[in-house]
């Protein structure tokens, strides 16, 4: 999954979905090798059935993500959506004091679970603690409910922060795909220090 983080713009990207610009990237042009071994990098994939009861805790949406956003909360910046709704992409607030921890701590991964009667993979992008966050709510990305991404609301603002991703389309989010990480990151405050 290509994440990329411009320290200088202070903004990121997740790119959700393969596409032509994912597979130009490589981590050997990021500064994250500044910071980490790059071979040691991994989004880790962990069977975790019972998580299934930890979603339940949260409010389950009855509007999908295209229908709420602007209307029930509003995007910290925008989020890409293909034409049925499913979520390509997110653009973020992102600095390598953000994205470092979450790398250093693994935040990514990915989990097997059970959920609805269902198989799903559910792909945390922050601590797992926060994204299990019983104050959270799901949204579905369609009427077809096969693929749902969490929200932390900020009840002050009523800007919602996307913290996971709960897909069972692994034909538009590849499991393979999802696991490869590639972290871009760009001008981090080390690659100045080193010129």
């Amino acid at each position: 999954m290509l994440i990329t983080c411009d320290n200088n713009m202070q903004m990121g990207y997740i790119y959700l979905m393969p596409n032509d610009t994912t597979v130009e990237y490589t981590l050997e042009e990021s500064d994250i090798g500044l910071y980490y071994d790059i071979e040691s990098l991994s989004i880790p994939r962990i069977k975790w059935p019972g998580m299934g009861q930890l979603l339940n805790q949260m409010r389950l949406s009855v509007k999908t993500y295209r229908e709420a956003v602007n209307n029930v909360f509003h995007c910290e910046y925008w989020n890409d959506l293909d034409s049925e709704g499913y979520m390509m992409g997110i653009e973020l607030y992102l600095t390598e004091d953000i994205l470092l921890p979450l790398v250093a701590h693994q935040a990514f991964k990915l989990y097997d679970v059970r959920w609805r009667n269902q198989d799903f993979r559910v792909l945390t992008l922050d601590a797992y603690l926060d994204v299990l966050n019983k104050d959270n709510v799901i949204y579905p990305l369609t009427a077809e409910k096969d693929a749902f991404v969490i929200l932390s609301l900020d009840p002050l603002s009523n800007v919602a922060r996307v913290m996971a991703l709960i897909s069972a389309r692994d034909d538009l989010y590849p499991v393979d795909y999802l696991r490869q990480p590639l972290f871009i990151l760009a001008n981090s405050s080390r690659s100045f220090e080193s010129q």
